[in-house]
C-alpha cells in the first residue's frame, strides 16, 4: 500500500479513500500535483482558501495542512528540482 496523502492511498493499483476504504471510481477524474511543480503550492493554498469560504468541515480543513506543509518543506529543501509544469514535455 502506498499513501498518497492523509486522505488517499493506493492498494492493488486502485486509489482508495483512506477514511472509509472506498475505492475512487475509475471514471471519476483525479488530479495529482507533484512537489516539484512550482504552481502546486499556490494552487493548494488557494484551494484551502476556497474550502474555508465554502464552509468545509474542520475534519477536512485539518487534513489540508499536512500536505501543504510537505509541499513547503519540499520547496525549501529541493528548490533546485522545482519546475514549471510541462517544461519537460513528459520526459
Amino acid at each position: 500500500m502506498r499513501h498518497v496523502n492523509s486522505m488517499f492511498h493506493i492498494e492493488n493499483e486502485r486509489l482508495i479513500k483512506t477514511s472509509n476504504n472506498e475505492p475512487v471510481p475509475e471514471d471519476e477524474p483525479v488530479v495529482i500535483l507533484r512537489g516539484r511543480d512550482r504552481l502546486a503550492l499556490p494552487t493548494l493554498l488557494h484551494y484551502r482558501t476556497l474550502a474555508k469560504q465554502d464552509g468545509c468541515t474542520d475534519w477536512f480543513m485539518e487534513r489540508l495542512d499536512p500536505p501543504i506543509e510537505e509541499f513547503i518543506k519540499f520547496r525549501e529543501e529541493h528548490w533546485d528540482r522545482m519546475k514549471q509544469p510541462g517544461v519537460t514535455k513528459g520526459k
